[in-house]
């Protein structure tokens, strides 16, 4: 009979050929993973050679300041000190303190403020304070020296306008006050728009100007330890500057900051002095926060002229 196939291979040739199959996949294997060691280990294991122009300076050690943990303020020094440790050292704390606040969603505090409008310097008044960080707002009332005045503010509600009230017979003829937060009659008691208020803005606005004052050698900042007008210890920086222009409107700046939080919890800014009086400063806004909660538990009632609890009438 004629044969229709090939013959069968031998059976110890077919265990060749399979030990052989089967070990294609193990080899591909382990050159996928060498690759993929090659492509993932570390850098400094295996850096690549550099050109003589592409070799660069050795790096600078750090200072103790400089070399702080990121969101730890540095150590504040024990004793008066100026010049460029200072200017680092603060902006750092600022720093730190910025990413502090940046993690507190709502806080309360008592909040003073004194500022010169129109050329003369205005009464000290308290004010109750709420703050949300985001979105931003804030409920101000006035408790002294006229308590009763309410102000809210919250991005995103009521047009984005400021509503206020007033006590007494002005409230009565004008039961509520809508307007824009830089509108003049916002603005009518005020240096600043309440959009600027609060904590976490002051902070940006310092670290701002200190950001100036490194890259400026005329810039002074001296760095010490205090005590408030009530004894409480805090540390403090001063700032000065020769000349006057758009980013100097202050000639002198102090500060006082929370010795635990490194909070800056009291600041006063002075104006320029006029030509011919040179030594005479004159306070242009002082501002202090006391009994300060970063653990509030508000709501959005609290920022909401309906507040029952508040005196708002439509």
């Amino acid at each position: 009979m004629e044969a229709t196939g090939r013959s069968p291979l031998p059976i110890s040739l077919l265990r060749r050929y399979w030990r052989a199959f089967l070990l294609v996949p193990l080899v591909l294997a382990a050159l996928l993973l060498g690759l993929s060691w090659s492509l993932t280990a570390p850098l400094e294991d295996h850096p690549a050679p550099l050109s003589a122009a592409g070799l660069a300076t050795p790096p600078v050690p750090l200072t103790p300041e400089e070399a702080a943990l990121p969101g730890v303020p540095p150590a504040w020094p024990e004793r008066r000190t100026d010049g460029d440790t200072a200017k680092k050292v603060l902006l750092a704390t600022l720093i730190a303190v910025a990413e502090h606040l940046n993690d507190v969603d709502t806080y309360t505090a008592t909040f003073k403020k004194q500022e010169r409008l129109n050329g003369k310097l205005g009464v000290v008044q308290t004010l109750a304070m709420k703050v949300r960080h985001k979105p931003f707002a804030i409920y101000f009332k006035f408790l002294a020296p006229s308590p009763g005045k309410e102000v809210v503010y919250a991005e995103g509600h009521h047009e984005n306008k400021v509503i206020a009230h007033s006590p007494g017979v002005a409230g009565w003829l004008v039961p509520r006050l809508a307007v824009p937060p830089n509108h003049p009659l916002a603005l009518a008691e005020s240096r600043h728009s309440v959009t600027e208020a609060g904590l976490a803005n002051l902070t940006k606005k310092l670290i701002r100007f200190r950001e100036l004052d490194l890259s400026d050698p005329e810039a002074v900042t001296i760095l010490d330890r205090t005590t408030d007008d009530q004894g409480r210890p805090r540390l403090r920086s001063v700032h000065t500057h020769p000349h006057a222009n758009a980013d100097r409107p202050f000639c002198r700046v102090e500060v006082l900051y929370d010795p635990d939080s490194r909070i800056p919890v009291d600041i006063r800014n002075y104006e320029w002095p006029a030509s011919g009086h040179g030594d005479v400063l004159s306070l242009a806004e002082h501002y202090r926060y006391e009994d300060l909660n970063l653990n509030a538990d508000l709501s959005a009632l609290d920022f909401d002229p309906a507040n029952p609890e508040y005196a708002f009438r439509r």
